[in-house]
């Protein structure tokens, strides 16, 4: 996503929705899934402390894996396949009573742009240099 077009009002708006979406992966307790290794490892990158699970096996496998959780943040990417995976995962942890959280992925998107995770350290970085130029 390119952030040089927006208004500083919109720009200003934008840093306070991401710091808070930031903050709750950071204080929710719930354990975190992505499609793979890059994901896992960006997330990682920009402090993220969560246990990261990756969607490397069938999503009942996985959901049996965690199955002692009570939350799981699904955070696939936004292309035909991350979106088929995430609505697999989710019905997949409903079946185990785990409340499947997508919101965070979907804010994030419309915030930054993140069309797949594995980039949001970079997204994040160009969207701090717009702000310092400022």
């Amino acid at each position: 996503m390119d952030f040089n077009h927006l208004s500083n009002e919109e720009l200003k708006q934008k840093e306070k929705q991401l710091k808070r979406a930031l903050e709750e992966l950071d204080e929710k307790e719930a354990v975190i899934i992505v499609e793979g290794k890059k994901d896992k490892e960006a997330l990682q990158r920009i402090g993220v402390k969560n246990r990261i699970k990756l969607v490397n096996r069938s999503p009942a496998e996985l959901s049996r894996a965690i199955s002692d959780e009570k939350e799981a943040i699904i955070l696939t990417d936004f292309d035909e396949a991350g979106e088929e995976i995430c609505k697999r995962v989710e019905e997949s942890l409903s079946s185990y009573s785990i409340k499947a959280d997508t919101e965070l992925r979907k804010r994030l998107h419309r915030i930054i742009g993140v069309a797949n995770f594995e980039s949001i350290d970079k997204i994040l970085d160009k969207f701090d240099e717009e702000i310092k130029k400022r």
